[in-house]
């Protein structure tokens, strides 16, 4: 009789397992890029060099990327727009943050006046920023394409010397018609801290 029971408890056993669901398959989730590209429609999946999310690089103290989406003009054509507007980008950066600090110094050193206070706008500065050979010249990094949309990626970069020179010709711009202004703040620590707040951008 205990050998019956035990076959009984045996075959009920079985019957349950053989009506239980199979557990699902476990899906693998694909691993988050630390960069991907987003441009397009998303899912932004697709990896792309860390530059393009950082905007920085190694070896220049200031950095910006451009992009430009496919054309039947050409990668080359692509790589230049997306070249321009990497440099304005640049430009606005420097001449923006060049702004700031001629106001801050200003307010400082008590040369705020009137006549003064809105001489030249950010735009200006950022146009003659823009003209400037050596940003006009500034070196193309490298560059990538988005293999899913066909967007061009480019980052542009300033060395340290070259820098320097674009933000003195922002500050004297900034400074039209006060020579001697001018070479005051380019011998402060306004203008000192002015490249190194430029250099954390990176």
């Amino acid at each position: 009789m205990k050998i019956s029971n035990n076959l009984i408890l045996l075959a009920a056993a079985t019957a349950l397992i053989g009506c239980a669901k199979p557990a699902p398959p476990v899906v693998a989730q694909a691993p988050v890029p630390m960069c991907a590209f987003n441009d397009g429609q998303g899912p932004y999946d697709t990896p792309a060099p860390m530059w393009v999310c950082s905007e920085a690089f190694t070896g220049v103290s200031l950095a910006a990327v451009g992009s430009f989406q496919n054309s039947n003009m050409g990668y080359d054509f692509m790589v230049e727009m997306a070249t321009s507007r990497a440099r304005q980008k640049l430009a606005r950066t420097i001449s923006s943050k060049a702004t700031s600090s001629i106001k801050d110094y200003r307010a400082s050193t008590g040369s705020q006046t009137a006549g003064n206070e809105t001489s030249i706008s950010t735009a200006e500065i950022t146009q003659k920023v823009l003209s400037q050979a050596d940003l006009v010249g500034s070196r193309v990094l490298t560059k990538t394409r988005n293999p899913k949309t066909g967007m061009a990626y480019v980052i542009v970069g300033l060395t340290p010397d070259i820098l320097d020179g674009v933000l003195a010709e922002a500050a004297e711009a900034a400074f039209a018609g006060e020579a001697a202004e001018f070479q005051r703040f380019k011998a402060s620590q306004s203008f000192d801290q002015l490249k190194a707040d430029l250099a954390d951008e990176q």
